[in-house]
């Protein structure tokens, strides 16, 4: 069984959020966006991209022989495919809305999604937004940010201290709403009593560092109390940016 929790926050320094989560507590499926463009378009393309890739998930779910507009990968599992198509879906629809609405031009958003299916986790994401799990006391980070500083991390350009406080960090690789070709990355692993999973977007990883992360998700009471504690953390080193923690704790 799932329990799931949730907080999103405008944050000490933003007038508007311009985060979105979304809970499918009916199919499993767990969200968190982060919008980006002026005019309220940020806070729009996050609620085209939760939304489009929870329909496409609920369809799949309960209907697994449909229509598959970007083809299959025989080499990967039937929920990445289904994670895989709802993303690229999400983009297209962003896009769309990107040319046929002016004010919207140019938004897009980062994302990353959990669907708990057959006692196995399954997720994929763009941009920094990120999936962390904690398992037996030890916090480890699932996904790996598209970003510049990641790359070039990666390439040995900089350290992993610089990527922390690199004047380029916010600059994402991949995001929904992008017109250009991208990879969408799709992983799972299986389950095991007592999994907490946190999704979060950068207005709390930028500002909580992992070994605070751990502590306040060990430490933790209750999963909508814990979700709270890591909101006020990031608040509490400056909150620069919109803040969305969303925790799900998986028990047989």
């Amino acid at each position: 069984m799932i329990h799931s929790a949730a907080v999103s926050d405008t944050g000490r320094k933003r007038r508007s959020n311009q985060d979105c989560y979304l809970l499918n507590p009916e199919c499993q499926l767990y969200q968190v966006a982060d919008g980006m463009g002026g005019h309220a378009a940020g806070a729009e393309a996050a609620k085209l991209t939760v939304t489009n890739i929870d329909d496409f998930i609920k369809l799949v779910d309960v209907s697994p022989e449909v229509t598959w507009p970007f083809g299959y990968n025989i080499q990967i599992s039937f929920e990445q495919n289904a994670l895989r198509t709802a993303m690229l879906l999400a983009n297209l629809k962003v896009c769309q809305a990107a040319e046929e609405i002016e004010h919207y031009a140019g938004m897009g958003s980062t994302v990353v999604a959990v669907w708990i299916r057959n006692n196995k986790a399954f997720w994929t994401h763009l941009g920094d937004s990120r999936l962390y799990l904690l398992r037996g006391g030890e916090l480890r980070q699932l996904t790996e940010d598209h970003t510049l500083v990641q790359e070039q991390f990666k390439r040995g350009i900089i350290s992993s201290e610089e990527v922390r406080t690199h004047s380029l960090r916010h600059v994402v690789t991949r995001a929904v709403g992008s017109r250009d070709r991208f990879e969408v990355d799709v992983q799972e692993l299986s389950l095991q009593a007592g999994d907490l999973f946190l999704l979060c977007c950068d207005g709390l990883s930028d500002k909580v560092e992992h070994e605070e992360l751990s502590s306040i998700l060990r430490d933790g009471e209750d999963l909508q109390t814990t979700c709270q504690s890591l909101v006020d953390a990031a608040n509490r080193a400056g909150g620069d940016d919109n803040i969305t923690a969303v925790l799900l704790h998986y028990d047989v």
